[in-house]
């Protein structure tokens, strides 16, 4: 049997910490694991239940046939420019962003280095949860020959599918994935405003909406936003909208910009779905009227 390469990691964070663990799972050797926060790395061992090792990012580049670069965006190309020096032509060194392909790894093919932008579409909220979500996820890749290689065959391993993404598409591709993770969040906290004017917690709040959300969210799945719409927008339900803008403004006028931009953008889905044009003319008279 061929020898898995050795895996190394600069940067022991949630996503950091969440391959390391898959890594060791599927047979990987560790080559080590460095953090800038030493207590992240100690974590990280814990996590994988080995010896804590005290190494510089060097060494760990040194030891690495993989170098994982699991640091923030902005730190990506500078670290890798940092241990670069360190590792040997044929290294194929990885990081996780979705806004950047490999075009930030200055030098790399000069140096007979390969390269791979491996972006999970997930959400990490803790190690435990990332551990637990990454398996199945799609990935976005970007990559040398050799580095797809080892992309392709990693997302195959944890099960999961790959797109092939490239650099100049990169930050669409991530503000794809804005759009349908970080946004929820920010409607969560809309309804959970609304809720706390009702004298609702905004934990109880979330238990209330969640049987809701996860309906939504199958469907969506199951049937695509257009023809999985449901709600006054898509009835065309002009009273019911009146009167949303109506509480808006007396109880929560922060939220009336985002409420009309939002149901602008359902009247067309609405329009799309086969909702008839005279009522999607009244609906937008009504949001262009009373939501100035």
């Amino acid at each position: 049997m061929r020898r898995l390469p050795g895996v190394g990691f600069i940067g022991a964070g949630r996503v950091g910490s969440a391959l390391a663990w898959h890594c060791h799972r599927l047979k990987y050797p560790i080559a080590g694991v460095v953090d800038r926060k030493p207590k992240q790395a100690w974590v990280c061992y814990g996590l994988l239940k080995l010896p804590h090792e005290k190494l510089k990012p060097s060494e760990v580049a040194e030891r690495s046939d993989v170098l994982f670069l699991t640091v923030p965006d902005r730190h990506v190309g500078p670290e890798f420019v940092a241990v670069r020096r360190w590792l040997r032509p044929g290294t194929i060194v990885v990081h996780c962003s979705g806004v950047y392909g490999i075009e930030v790894f200055k030098g790399a093919e000069e140096h007979g280095i390969e390269t791979l932008a491996l972006h999970p579409m997930q959400s990490f909220s803790s190690h435990a949860q990332a551990i637990q979500s990454l398996p199945g996820s799609h990935f976005a890749l970007e990559g040398t020959a050799r580095g797809l290689r080892f992309g392709r065959k990693f997302c195959r391993q944890l099960e999961g599918g790959y797109t092939v993404v490239s650099g100049e598409d990169r930050p669409l591709y991530h503000a794809m994935c804005v759009f349908a993770a970080n946004f929820q969040n920010a409607l969560l906290d809309s309804a959970e405003t609304l809720a706390a004017r009702l004298g609702v917690s905004p934990r109880k709040a979330g238990k209330m909406l969640a049987p809701m959300m996860r309906t939504v969210t199958d469907n969506l799945v199951e049937y695509g936003a257009v023809p999985s719409m449901t709600g006054p927008v898509q009835r065309g339900d002009v009273d019911t909208v009146c009167q949303h803008i109506d509480v808006l403004k007396k109880r929560a006028p922060e939220l009336v910009p985002l409420y009309r931009e939002l149901t602008m953008r359902l009247v067309g889905m609405a329009r799309r779905q086969g909702l008839a044009r005279d009522k999607v003319k009244r609906l937008k008279d009504t949001l262009d009227r009373e939501c100035r």
